[in-house]
């Protein structure tokens, strides 16, 4: 694929990512959804195109986000920290030996979400758990780790169907 065609197709899924964007915030019980969807879309510019369009795709959207949805900032800044750069640390993550995938990636998930709750709390002046006790934050937590596992799942489960199925037909727009 020519660079042109590469930047090209990059541009277009950045615009695809605000789009879907622009639906999680509108619709508040969606947020994480679209920052998942929007994910999807990195991982596959990663698979098509390449490393160095994987993170202009990562950053457009990420600062497409921040300019247009800078009132709330809990979307563009968890897809920035945790859904548009995951998809690339797991293709880095995922070339090391197996045992150490699952550890790096909640290493990686609960420094995140230590960054965030300093984030909210400390700049934002916005707590970062809504719920009263330490148990129940800590249970929060807790799910937090369990969601970011099935995300990864979600992400291998979908992206293997893409590569097993739908790549062929998909194929001709990325030559």
């Amino acid at each position: 694929m020519r660079k042109t065609k590469k930047i090209t197709v990059s541009a277009m899924m950045c615009a695809l990512g605000i789009a879907f964007m622009t639906v999680g915030y509108f619709v508040e019980a969606l947020d994480l959804t679209a920052c998942a969807l929007v994910s999807l879309i990195v991982a596959l510019v990663y698979v098509e195109i390449g490393s160095p369009y994987t993170y202009l795709v990562w950053i457009c959207t990420s600062l497409l986000s921040f300019l247009f949805f800078s009132a709330k900032p809990s979307l563009w800044l968890t897809y920035f920290l945790v859904f548009g750069i995951y998809p690339i640390l797991k293709a880095y993550i995922e070339k090391l030996i197996r045992p150490l995938w699952i550890v790096l990636k909640l290493v990686y998930l609960n420094a995140v979400l230590v960054a965030l709750f300093f984030i909210f709390e400390f700049i934002f002046m916005t707590p970062f758990f809504d719920v009263e006790g330490t148990w129940i934050k800590a249970a929060v937590w807790a799910l937090m780790n369990v969601a970011f596992i099935a995300y990864d799942l979600f992400i291998t489960v979908l992206m293997r169907l893409y590569a097993l199925k739908y790549r062929k037909i998909f194929s001709k727009f990325f030559k």
